[in-house]
């Protein structure tokens, strides 16, 4: 297994009565990550898994994870996550759709 980084987007204050937007830990996970392979199968999420191009499995039940985040490996590739499924929802596993971004420079 490896280690992923999952994170969320949060608003941080400017100093001048504004904030930016940036990338916080919100949980480091261990799991395997996979190529997505096409189907022409019908289901619930055509439309995400469509325009996933991995999937990352995550054995251990991680609460929270929404598509709104990202997930980035050790070697600085990152991934948008396109849904996050809790199959059959028994919480024993997650099975997290990603779309690659490309590789970090500077987070």
């Amino acid at each position: 297994m490896k280690l992923f980084v999952v994170e969320k987007k949060v608003q941080i204050d400017d100093g001048i009565g504004g904030f930016k937007e940036d990338w916080t830990i919100f949980k480091t996970v261990e799991g395997y990550i996979d190529l997505v392979t096409g189907t022409d199968l019908n289901n619930v999420q055509n439309a995400v898994t469509e325009q996933s191009t991995h999937m990352l499995i995550i054995p251990e039940f991680t609460e929270g994870i929404t598509d709104d985040m990202r997930v980035t490996e050790a070697n600085g590739r990152s991934y948008s996550v396109t849904y996050a499924d809790d199959p059959v929802g028994q919480g024993h596993h997650n099975e997290v759709y990603l779309k690659y971004n490309g590789v970090l420079v500077n987070g």
